[in-house]
């Protein structure tokens, strides 16, 4: 109720005391979300009538990451005004909640009411960009740029440089995330696929660069921090990446993730202790994984690599053994094989006991 009482107590300090119905949307434009909602909320108590009240507060919903409710009031609003607008909401509350077919069903509907529209192709577009299928995605976000003219959404820009990035048209992507970077209040995301495909080019001095511009804004952003350890492992700077991934492990578990997000987190750490020869302290870190997210092959395969260096070939036998179970598909021997010098003893040992490695 406190809530309410300072909407209205703010309106009548503003003197032109504007509806709540507007006030509400200018909140919305202002990106104060919850504050927005409250008004919106207000004014939908009272009037029940209007289409656009239920849009604003479905766009305060989705920006909240409220998917349902957004779902709910786009649905609302769509069956009160059945427009371009509207059905657009209701495809983009299906997509946030994961359901493909059913968005592609309304953007598709969206785009029969006015082919000139280019928002029905940016949906279908996202959609296929959700579901990995970056040649249809790029086919249909064409389709949306060849109809915005002015005014384009910095959703688009963002969807357009992700597809560039998956199809590995870096200079694509890169165009896109110029524009990004020369946007009022630049997004983080901008930076961190402008790294991306630096790394990708071996250009680690300018991704590092980039992936530091994210932390600048945000020094808690696990995405760049991975990202940042993995530039250290591709240029073999072990150190720097085992105490990377040690920040990430304290975050990770300080903000309670999800067992297989640790459990990730340390079969990194532990990767990257094997590579610098710390084999006891790999092995502690595989140990916990695969305790944490049981299933994961590679981590079974790593821990085998440790465990032949530190002479347990029973223990490696029993974990090689389980990775291959695991990934039948993967070619486990070949890493083994490739190597003779350091793993001649335990292919024989293998051997011996009914393991052919070839």
């Amino acid at each position: 109720m406190h809530k309410i009482v300072w909407v209205i107590g703010l309106l009548a300090c503003m003197g032109c005391r504007p509806s709540t119905l507007e006030w509400g949307k200018e909140l919305l434009a202002d990106k104060k979300y919850e504050k927005a909602k409250e008004a919106l909320s207000l004014w939908i108590q009272r009037d029940t009538t209007r289409w656009d009240a239920y849009y604003a507060r479905a766009e305060c919903n989705a920006a909240l990451s409220l998917e349902n409710d957004a779902l709910h009031d786009y649905e609302k609003a769509f069956a009160m005004h059945p427009a371009v607008k509207t059905c657009v909401g209701v495809g983009r509350g299906y997509l946030e909640n994961e359901d493909y077919e059913k968005a592609k069903a309304y953007f598709n509907r969206a785009i029969g009411m006015d082919r000139s529209d280019a928002r029905g192709y940016f949906g279908l577009g996202d959609c296929y960009l959700r579901e990995e299928l970056y040649d249809e995605a790029l086919s249909y976000l064409d389709q949306a740029q060849a109809r915005w003219k002015k005014n384009v959404p910095e959703e688009f820009t963002l969807a357009l440089m992700q597809v560039y990035f998956e199809k590995k048209q870096d200079a694509a992507c890169l165009a896109q995330i110029r524009v990004l970077k020369f946007a009022k209040s630049p997004r983080s995301e901008a930076y961190e696929y402008a790294g991306r495909v630096y790394a990708r080019q071996k250009r680690y001095p300018q991704a590092m660069k980039e992936y530091q511009a994210v932390l600048d804004r945000d020094s808690t952003d696990i995405v760049a921090r991975v990202l940042v350890a993995d530039v250290y492992a591709q240029e073999e700077q072990y150190a720097a990446e085992i105490k990377e991934r040690t920040r990430i492990i304290a975050q990770v578990e300080a903000q309670k993730a999800d067992a297989d997000m640790i459990g990730l987190s340390y079969y990194l750490r532990g990767m990257a202790k094997d590579n610098a020869g710390d084999f006891r302290g790999a092995l502690r870190d595989l140990d916990h994984s695969i305790a944490l997210s049981d299933g994961r092959a590679w981590a079974y395969f790593c821990r085998t690599v440790a465990k032949i260096h530190l002479r347990d070939f029973s223990g490696a036998l029993r974990d090689y053994q389980e990775a291959v179970r695991l990934r039948p598909d993967v070619a486990f021997d070949d890493h083994l094989s490739e190597d003779p010098t350091s793993y001649a003893t335990f292919i024989a040992y293998a051997g011996v006991h009914g393991e052919r490695i070839d």
